[in-house]
């Protein structure tokens, strides 16, 4: 299976995995995120250029520019700075936890957008799979 078609398979999981009818709460995860950091409103963004250096980094710096980026609908870049935390060291487990429930609801989002038709869901998708 080409990777086109492991990526649309993740994303039938994931809608699978959702339920057709729910919703996903993107501003109640994401405000879950900012509670799982405390401090982050105060800490400095990370740059895109940062977020490609794996394993450096300060994940506060990475998890603030993921919630700047997510108040401007700037998905791409949220998805790819909660990736570098991720990544990033002194990450404890319930960070852990609630970077990947917040990737998973972000990219849960814009797959269920994407399957309606939204093109500039779609960019992102391919976007987000394309920086990995």
């Amino acid at each position: 299976m080409n990777a086109r078609g492991l990526f649309a398979l993740a994303g039938l999981v994931l809608l699978l995995d959702l339920g057709c009818g729910r919703k996903v709460d993107v501003q109640g995860k994401t405000a879950e995120l900012e509670t799982a950091f405390p401090g982050v409103a105060a800490v400095t963004p990370a740059s895109l250029s940062a977020a490609r250096r794996p394993g450096s980094g300060d994940p506060r710096a990475f998890v603030s520019a993921a919630l700047a980026a997510s108040r401007t609908n700037d998905w791409v870049t949220a998805v790819i700075m909660v990736d570098a935390a991720l990544q990033a060291p002194g990450v404890t487990p319930q960070q852990v936890m609630s970077l990947q429930a917040t990737r998973k609801t972000w990219m849960t989002d814009l797959m269920i957008r994407a399957d309606k038709g939204d093109v500039r869901a779609k960019a992102a998708l391919v976007a987000i799979e394309r920086s990995h």
